[in-house]
């Protein structure tokens, strides 16, 4: 008796993701799948907050494996705010800028990775200081870095500057920062056995986390500057925390906006993230829990232990202890209430 039943033709990973992931406005904007496709597969849709197809998918299934909002990847995650670590502390940078976020941790972070030549580039966002529209930058020296200190809040695209490393065998490692959908991207992929999510994954020596509530499109800049009544290249930095953007002018007045007004402007893929502390990081760093004009900031693997030691030595950043742990992890179990997970 013939079987009259009719097969589903099987779905190719992109169309996977679209289905899971893209469509239920899951998507993290991470770009994860698309940096690690080797045939150029994907592009992102800034309108629309996620990837769609270009050319045909090979199907090497890369992109499943880097994707953070697919189920079964979200239970690979560390079920607690915390996360493993091995230590935490309390630090600031010996130098100043006043462009720096809480005490310029990470910048000194990355000098000492780029003065010792641990790794040959460091991959941060920039940010066009006109309109305030927020790039991947790829860093060779502390110039560089300097530059490119400051918070953004508008784009965690990090990850697009990879697909020119990955291809450059000059480059043969780099220390990467991003927010907790890239470095869960690129945890993933650490752990996978995927030859294309191995290829990147291997340039990445030092992955440094940071904090992250939530993250807004691009469309907050203008916004911002219509509530304030200044033109976008006025603005010199921004700060979100304990319910508040705040807003320093480049004439040194400061102006404060409710996060709670800003809700139309949060990615639709943030309200689905279950990580506050980048627990997938070396190391991660953040506001909360620490002193004013210090940050916490979280050791979770060796390579993130040997990197704070080699910036100690250096001169370049100072660690005491002090984190209040409670606090840190009020604010990650109030992300998960609030996000209803």
């Amino acid at each position: 008796m013939l079987n009259n039943a009719i097969i589903a033709p099987a779905l190719l990973p992109f169309q996977e993701l679209e289905q899971a992931v893209w469509k239920k406005d899951l998507c993290a904007g991470c770009r994860g799948c698309i940096t690690v496709c080797p045939a150029n597969t994907l592009a992102y849709d800034q309108k629309l907050e996620r990837p769609y197809q270009i050319t045909p998918c090979i199907d090497c299934k890369a992109c499943l494996e880097a994707c953070p909002r697919i189920p079964l990847n979200m239970e690979k995650l560390p079920p607690d705010v915390l996360g493993p670590y091995i230590q935490m502390k309390s630090v600031r940078a010996k130098a100043g800028n006043s462009r720096y976020q809480n005490g310029g941790a990470v910048t000194a972070l990355l000098k000492a990775a780029l003065q010792e030549e641990l790794v040959d580039r460091a991959v941060v966002m920039g940010v066009d200081r006109w309109d305030l529209n927020a790039y991947p930058c790829i860093i060779e020296d502390a110039e560089g870095l300097e530059r490119a200190a400051g918070s953004k809040y508008t784009t965690n695209g990090i990850l697009e500057a990879m697909r020119g490393i990955i291809k450059d065998e000059s480059i043969r490692s780099v220390a990467l920062v991003g927010t907790p959908c890239t470095v869960q991207a690129i945890g993933l992929l650490r752990k996978s056995s995927n030859e294309y999510a191995e290829r990147l994954a291997h340039k990445v020596r030092f992955l440094i986390g940071l904090f992250c509530f939530e993250s807004f499109d691009s469309s907050l800049i203008p916004e911002v500057a219509r509530r304030l009544s200044v033109p976008s290249w006025r603005i010199a930095k921004m700060n979100a925390g304990e319910g508040k953007l705040t807003v320093t002018l480049r004439s040194g007045e400061v102006r404060a906006l409710p996060l709670s007004s800003l809700t139309d402007f949060v990615r639709p893929g943030c309200f689905k993230c279950n990580d506050f502390t980048s627990r997938l990081a070396d190391v991660s760093v953040g506001s909360v829990g620490s002193a004013h004009g210090s940050s916490a900031l979280i050791v979770r693997t060796p390579e993130g232990a040997g990197l704070l030691e080699i910036a100690e030595e250096n001169g370049l950043i100072e660690a005491t202890g002090g984190v209040d742990v409670a606090a840190i992890e009020k604010v990650g179990k109030l992300k998960l209430k609030k996000n209803g997970l």
